[in-house]
């Protein structure tokens, strides 16, 4: 058998060449950082965080002045500015009651029926 000086195993004829190298992994495809998928849920929990804000606080002269308002909307489309969960929202809507007991605002979007915290509620327009 004659000796091959060809260092480039790619070039040396597949008879010559050593049968117990290992095969290897073949053609897998690696994809980086799916080691961890918490890693995801954890930067993801971190960017939503950085978007958030505080809850807003009002004197009493301004809720008193935002609940009159609220009271004279109800039946009527209006634009409420709330804050939830630490977003702030836009949504226009139909003022349909206000609960005292539970100090809710019960508004209606289309076919949806949604409540309203009122000490979340910093505008209506």
């Amino acid at each position: 058998m004659k000796t091959n000086t060809e260092t480039d195993y790619r070039k040396i004829p597949m008879d010559q060449l050593d049968s117990n190298i290992p095969q290897g992994r073949g053609m897998i495809k690696w994809q980086p950082f799916a080691t961890m998928p918490e890693q995801y849920e954890r930067i993801a929990q971190m960017i939503d965080d950085q978007a958030k804000c505080d809850s807003p606080s009002f004197d009493n002269e301004v809720l008193v002045m935002l609940e009159e308002r609220l009271r004279r909307s109800i039946g009527e489309t209006v634009i409420l500015r709330y804050w939830n969960d630490g977003f702030e929202v836009q949504l226009e809507c139909r003022v349909e009651y206000i609960d005292n007991r539970t100090q809710m605002v019960i508004v209606s979007k289309e076919s949806e029926v949604l409540n309203i915290k009122f000490k979340y509620i910093y505008e209506i327009s």
